[in-house]
């Protein structure tokens, strides 16, 4: 089905201002050294994939964390207001391979290794790397570049994949009101927000398993857009989530989208994307009742049954589920698919317990868990309010 009229002109529009901006920029020199920015990789049974992108550096990747909120706030708009590089060179190798890869207009390379290509396999660690440089770009001047990129690898050991929002799935953002959601975004780093209570536990027990380490992998999907990768990956670290793969979006107006897409769509298409990327896998899903995370995984589990052990979602609705909500609860319930919903996510430790998924005295220990982290919370919050 073709664009709306006015999404083609508008998006259209866009394009030519971009490539405006862009060239006035090159023939002025008013560009910025590049960054380089892979993201974390995955290697399914058939390929590995990985993506990355190359833009001016706005000095705030990796930069000190701060509680300030007028400085968040700058960070958040530099984060969006990006300065993709086209045409950029770069190369890789690894595995004892190597090649090519070239930016798109938007600044995005990726690259894809068929498994067959593979001379000496993936090796038994959960992750593998990937040497990348960055050799130069039309208009710009710099020495190469160099940095490392990680390919999550799979273990013959692991008993399923889990697939998890990012938004109040881990962290509150109140993703379901605007305003809200807009202010936690803009004003917090990495170090300033706060994963749910029991949240680190209860992933790490699912990635251990019954057979400890990193043995199931964990991917992360949200609608957040690619620019606040950086920031979502050092606060994964921060808070002892395990590290992952990560599934966002590329926001901006072209002609067949407005701004962000679908929310729909795009986590639909990332879970289909690994299955198909995973076929010997079942999976667990983890969402939250705020936005569509219901629906989604109910549609997920009527078109590919007995990929679904279980499905968990966090409870955020203070006034009671909305009845898309309930009604996709009863359908993934009917298809015989394990389904919880509860505000803490403990009854998500009891159930995978009870199915043997992860060790004996999960639940238990989820509650204590959650119990240490609200006392945590509450003790951190009353230093600052009397810092304040």
């Amino acid at each position: 089905m073709s664009s709306p009229l006015p999404l083609r002109i508008a998006g259209t529009l866009a394009h030519r201002w971009g490539d405006l901006r862009y060239r006035a920029k090159i023939a002025l020199r008013l560009t910025s050294p590049p960054i380089m920015l892979p993201y974390r990789g995955w290697a399914g049974a058939d390929a590995l994939h990985l993506t990355g992108r190359v833009v001016e550096d706005e000095k705030v990747i990796h930069a000190r964390p701060t509680r300030s909120r007028w400085r968040n706030l700058w960070r958040t708009y530099r984060r969006y207001e990006t300065d993709e590089i086209r045409g950029a060179e770069i190369t890789w190798s690894g595995f004892g391979l190597s090649g090519r890869a070239t930016t798109s207009r938007e600044g995005f390379f990726s690259l894809s290794i068929e498994r067959t290509e593979l001379p000496d396999g993936l090796g038994d660690a959960p992750w593998q790397p990937i040497a990348l440089r960055l050799e130069g770009a039309p208009g710009y001047r710099f020495a190469p570049i160099r940095c490392g990129a990680e390919i999550r690898c799979v273990s013959p050991d692991a008993a399923f994949a889990v697939v998890s929002d990012i938004d109040d799935t881990i962290v509150e953002t109140s993703a379901q009101h605007f305003l809200d959601h807009v202010r936690t975004v803009a004003l917090n780093s990495a170090e300033s927000r706060v994963a749910f209570p029991g949240i680190a536990f209860l992933y790490r027990a699912l990635a251990a398993g019954v057979r400890g380490g990193e043995t199931n992998p964990i991917f992360y999907v949200s609608s957040s857009p690619w620019n606040l990768y950086e920031l979502f990956a050092e606060f994964l670290q921060r808070r002892g989530l395990p590290a992952g793969p990560m599934f966002l979006k590329d926001f901006g107006l072209t002609p067949t989208q407005w701004l962000t897409g679908s929310h729909a769509t795009h986590k639909t298409a990332a879970i289909e994307t690994l299955l198909r990327g995973y076929p010997a896998l079942a999976f667990i899903l983890i969402g939250d009742t705020g936005q569509r995370d219901a629906e989604i995984y109910a549609d997920i589990v009527r078109r590919h049954p007995g990929r679904i052990l279980s499905v968990h979602l966090r409870d955020v609705s203070p006034k009671g589920q909305r009845p898309a909500v309930a009604a996709a609860v009863a359908a993934i319930d009917a298809a015989g698919v394990a389904i919880t919903t509860s505000p803490t996510l403990e009854g998500a430790a009891r159930t995978c317990e009870e199915h043997g998924l992860v060790a004996p005295g999960t639940g238990q220990a989820m509650r204590r868990e959650i119990e240490s982290d609200r006392a945590r919370l509450a003790g951190s919050a009353a230093g600052v309010a009397s810092e304040d």
